[in-house]
């Protein structure tokens, strides 16, 4: 009887334990984008090396196995910082081929002074000619109009100098930055580094992580002289953030997951991966390992070219706003715009530059006037008021 009973309470036990289990082994990770792009891809990765005519550099390209089952790939090209490139850093192309796993090219290079751009513009030079080469193994598999660049420390300096207008002819298929850890501008144009570069030129969007650590936070990035001033000059969306406790020489491979992320939801559309930069709560916002996140949702403005009246109705036509969702018409009794005698409107397509608002008072005035919007990650961002116009109904 004691052996029986002792039998149901271990039966009891091993059932409570099945059940429990699967429980926590199930719980919803508060990090999904991190812990997806910190793992491989579904791609298995080929590589091969090239060198090009106008230097003396070696180039290194991973690539997906079954590339020639895809369509063309989008390309990340990947500067070296200042010392580094991947035969002396064997980490460099632990998270290219990762990357790559994830369907991109990635390209990257033995330059260790890479600041100005011009060894890496190169090898995108290289890589079209590779795309029309019939007999070449990227042959048409290379999106040349969907490429990121990325960089570490005076690789993030790179990236910025090709993006930026008037340096290069290939800008046209740039289409997003990742800068880990940029140095700042003065220590960019010093004799260190000998590669200043003008953020202002700068007009994709642009990913700019760094490290707590000493290095980073005291000398060579520092939030206030180098991260926020890039993030206010640059011409387009920009997100900022810091990983706590992480020193210069590890941030790219302390960060590089969200960078993978970051290329997926910028070339390739994925909208999961965007979950971790755009929303009411991004994961880079909530990540307990990370601080200082901030962004800039760049918008461009409109301008209100005229306001006609109509019977009871009024026309408003403005400028179109390219990169825009919509814009907003506002209109109003006062011309202060105070919330009892003002409503708007939305017009959701950004093509549409006009809008007729009927149902108004006969004879009486209106103020007028207009704004663009973007909605990202199911959030609206609004660009500012055109100046009001008034009009007077019949």
């Amino acid at each position: 009887m004691k052996k029986k009973a002792l039998s149901l309470a271990m039966a009891l036990v091993m059932a409570f334990t099945a059940t429990v289990v699967p429980f926590f082994a199930f719980a919803k990770s508060t990090t999904p984008v991190w812990d997806k792009y910190s793992k491989s891809g579904a791609h298995k990765v080929s590589s091969f090396t090239f060198t090009v005519e106008d230097n003396d550099f070696t180039y290194k390209v991973w690539y997906p196995s079954d590339i020639a089952k895809l369509s063309a790939r989008p390309v990340i090209l990947y500067c070296n910082g200042t010392g580094s490139n991947y035969e002396k850093t064997p980490e460099t192309e632990v998270y290219l081929k990762k990357a790559s796993s994830y369907g991109f090219i990635c390209v990257t290079n033995t330059d260790q002074n890479t600041g100005t751009g011009a060894s890496m513009d190169a090898g995108m030079t290289a890589l079209i000619g590779f795309n029309s080469d019939k007999n070449h193994r990227l042959y048409k598999k290379v999106n040349i109009d969907k490429v990121g660049l990325a960089g570490h420390s005076q690789g993030a300096t790179c990236s910025l100098n090709m993006a930026s207008k008037g340096n290069y002819a290939n800008l046209k298929h740039y289409k997003a930055i990742y800068a880990c850890s940029l140095p700042t501008p003065e220590l960019a144009a010093s004799p260190l580094q000998n590669c200043p570069y003008d953020a202002s030129l700068v007009s994709l969007p642009t990913l700019i992580l760094a490290g707590t650590g000493a290095t980073d936070n005291a000398f060579i990035c520092p939030l206030e002289t180098s991260i926020l001033p890039a993030k206010s000059k640059i011409k387009n969306d920009v997100f900022v953030a810091r990983k706590k406790g992480v020193e210069h020489a590890d941030s790219i491979y302390q960060t590089h997951p969200y960078m993978i992320a970051w290329f997926d939801y910028k070339l390739q559309g994925n909208t999961a991966a965007g979950k971790a930069f755009v929303g009411k709560s991004p994961e880079l916002k909530t990540n307990t390992e990370w601080q200082d996140f901030k962004r800039k949702i760049y918008l461009k403005n409109t301008k209100l070219s005229k306001v006609t009246p109509g019977k009871k109705s009024f026309k408003a036509v403005w400028t179109k706003t390219g990169g825009v969702t919509g814009y907003q018409v506002q209109y109003s009794t006062s011309k202060k715009f105070t919330k009892k005698t003002t409503k708007a409107v939305l017009v959701a397509k950004s093509a549409t530059t006009s809008k007729t608002v009927k149902k108004l008072k006969a004879k009486k005035v209106y103020y007028v006037r207009v704004r663009t919007y973007r909605t990202l990650g199911g959030v609206k961002y609004y660009g500012k008021w055109t100046a009001a116009k008034k009009v007077k109904t019949k």
